[in-house]
């Protein structure tokens, strides 16, 4: 599946541990603890895509040059238990 440009991937959340939920419009959203621990480049957007049915691939850009991605990684498709998110 080709990268998709998205608006609002990521959400503060301090009460809440890493985790993934539904806004209650049928998308899902990242909580993180810290953004700037997570990816510390400046970023000017960012591209999710989808490889299989247990896997997000978050891609930040920096005019148009991918300049970090994180790796969310489930146990199922359900992607009701996070295996790991990897930042690379």
């Amino acid at each position: 599946m080709p990268e998709q440009p998205v608006t609002s991937v990521l959400k503060m959340d301090r009460a809440d541990p890493i985790g993934n939920s539904d806004d209650g419009t049928g998308r899902r959203a990242l909580h993180v603890k810290s953004l700037s621990q997570l990816v510390s480049e400046k970023f000017d957007s960012i591209y999710a895509s989808y490889p299989n049915s247990t896997t997000e691939v978050y891609a930040y850009k920096l005019n148009g040059t991918t300049v970090a991605t994180v790796t969310v990684l489930y146990v199922d498709a359900t992607k009701a238990q996070l295996v790991s998110v990897v930042r690379s």
